[in-house]
């Protein structure tokens, strides 16, 4: 029933679509498009981005734009309007951040038909692998950023601090452990210095997952096929022990337990921590993105791999945006998310802001360059890695010249085997929400090394059990054994 009251909403609202195909601006009426993006905070100079985006799209199709930055932690207290029919036009999902919820509790409208009429040039853009990677049953709910296909993960290191102590990481480290002799330093000598950086989330492991329930697969570059459950996977758990060492000696501040995305984003970008974990990009892509979100100046920042690059579903819908059921004008929703794809000047506008104001060229040619002025909060705030096409942003003047030349060299990188599947949850609703809610209260603690390690994985297991977590796993199970059997 869900589901067909979802196809027949789609389609009202494409009919409803149809006649602004070979509309000018002055035959179409007025439209604000509601734009929800996730961020690390709300910019004061929001209203100036959106005069100048408007200036570009008002003429052409007679729209303009209202940005609702939304930090993370504040997310899906404002997601859960969409149930109260709170309209809104586009807002960011992923993979890893419910977009196969978002399908199940139709907060999506099929986009197929919205993207031959209104962007017909983006598949081609993104090409196969993005467009059909993140498809349900052949529906796109959702328009993939243009960047790299394959992402890896590991340490994000203050190089500042390590050359201040001739700290040389071994390229070999996978583990917190290894990293303890650093530590021991940072911790006698940087008192004002976090020596980790935590906040439960782990990008480290060579582990994946974008399953409810905290399943995944481990030993990407190997292929291992097995579907496991996290808490009952010794190589997790062992890294659990490890955290616990270091929460134990001090190196994991007692707050970590209390902390959210928004509090790791705030030493992210002062830079006062040592270590801490992030998912990683070629060329040291993910410190030099970082650097350019810094309000503190003077700090550069390093990556450690600890795993290689391989092709997963959820770098494929890693960041996305769908156009909400609530929209009024789901066409020209599709014409803005056009223009994210299509035009330079709205992506920089979006991720850059206003020259002069929150940013300076640098450099014209051969590749132009750019700087955050210090003091805005436009740049600190937005992420670009969200942003449409994101190829199309101007570089910052401490990132590699090749910097897009090596992410788009992922789209070549081998794929687990893995790679493609979804459980479609529309008939588990209940039940995950109740196995999200009971692991909820035991992940970050555990993570973070605030509880025994034992205890917590016996409270965890337990409590998911109580949810339903097993009849789930062994469904999860079934259906990915069947998709192996048919993708073979």
């Amino acid at each position: 029933m869900r589901k067909t009251l979802a196809l027949a909403v789609a389609t009202i609202m494409l009919l409803a679509a149809i006649p602004f195909a070979g509309s000018t601006a002055d035959e179409l009426d007025p439209y604000v498009i509601e734009f929800w993006t996730l961020t690390n905070g709300v910019s004061a100079e929001r209203a100036l981005v959106e005069q100048a985006i408007n200036e570009i799209i008002q003429p052409k199709f007679n729209a303009t734009i209202n940005i609702t930055q939304i930090p993370w932690g504040d997310w899906w207290t404002q997601v859960s309007l969409l149930n109260a029919g709170e309209k809104v036009d586009l807002l960011f999902t992923a993979d890893w951040w419910q977009y196969m919820e978002g399908i199940a509790n139709n907060y999506f409208l099929p986009l197929n038909d919205l993207i031959a009429e209104f962007a017909p040039e983006v598949p081609g853009k993104l090409g196969d692998a993005f467009i059909e990677g993140t498809q349900v049953r052949g529906v796109n709910y959702g328009i993939p950023t243009n960047k790299e296909m394959a992402v890896n993960g590991g340490f994000l290191y203050n190089k500042t601090l390590a050359d201040k102590y001739d700290l040389v990481p071994d390229p070999s480290w996978t583990s917190y452990r290894d990293w303890i002799p650093f530590l021991e330093i940072i911790a006698e000598n940087e008192p004002d210095v976090i020596p980790v950086l935590a906040d439960g989330n782990w990008y480290h492991l060579n582990w994946v997952s974008y399953i409810p329930g905290d399943l995944g697969w481990i030993d990407m570059e190997n292929n291992d096929p097995e579907l496991r459950f996290a808490w009952e996977t010794e190589y997790y758990i062992e890294e659990l022990r490890a955290a616990r060492e270091l929460y134990e000696r001090g190196f994991i501040p007692a707050d970590a337990i209390t902390a959210d995305h928004d509090y790791n984003n705030r030493y992210l970008q002062m830079g006062d921590f040592f270590l801490t974990t992030q998912p990683l990009k070629p060329g040291k892509g993910k410190a030099t993105e970082l650097m350019s979100q810094m309000i503190t100046e003077g700090i550069e920042y390093d990556e450690l791999e600890t795993f290689p690059l391989i092709g997963t579903t959820n770098h494929s819908g890693g960041s996305m945006y769908a156009i909400a059921s609530t929209s009024d004008d789901p066409a020209r929703a599709m014409m803005f998310l056009n223009e994210m794809h299509t035009n330079p000047d709205i992506v920089n506008l979006l991720v850059w802001g206003i020259e002069g104001l929150t940013y300076e060229v640098v450099q014209e040619e051969p590749v132009k360059l750019v700087k955050a002025i210090e003091g805005n909060g436009w740049t600190p705030a937005m992420n670009g890695w969200m942003i449409g096409d994101f190829f199309s942003i101007y570089l910052a003047d401490h990132e590699p010249l090749d910097k897009y030349d090596l992410l788009r060299a992922t789209k070549e990188v081998p794929s687990h085997v893995a790679n493609g599947y979804r459980f479609d949850t529309a008939d588990w609703l209940d039940t995950v929400t109740a196995i999200n809610n009971a692991l909820e209260e035991y992940q970050i603690p555990l993570r973070v090394g605030a509880v025994d390690v034992d205890e917590g994985l016996a409270a965890i297991v337990a409590a998911a059990e109580a949810a339903g977590f097993r009849e789930f796993f062994a469904a999860v199970q079934a259906d990915y054994a069947a998709w192996l059997e048919e993708t073979k």
